[in-house]
């Protein structure tokens, strides 16, 4: 898949990285995971998280115990949100990443 230079220039950024955890765009993290949290089937069980980016769910979801695969077609994204992971507290228990089979 290829992405407009404008859209891969956003997650080249980190645009993503950050847009759901502050500010006026934190009231929709808060609401998916409140949903997601009521919907989903127990914990241990898998979730693909699609178009997920640097990976804002997966991480909250890795934490509930879920295992977690993560594939999205932006490159940037995935590999900024896995060098914060690893640079805080580690790679998130049972999630992987991928950009590839998009």
């Amino acid at each position: 898949m290829i992405l407009d230079t404008d859209v891969l220039g956003y997650y080249e950024r980190g645009g993503e990285l950050t847009r759901l955890r502050h500010g006026r765009n934190r009231l929709e993290f808060l609401r998916t995971r409140d949903v997601l949290r009521r919907t989903l089937p127990p914990a241990p069980a898998r979730v693909l998280d699609v178009g997920g980016g640097a990976g804002v769910h997966a991480e909250w979801l890795a934490a509930d115990g879920y295992e977690v695969e993560l594939i999205d077609p932006a490159a940037p994204s995935v590999r900024v949100g896995w060098s914060r992971w690893r640079s805080s507290a580690g790679t998130p228990p049972s999630t992987t990443a991928s950009t590839t089979g998009i």
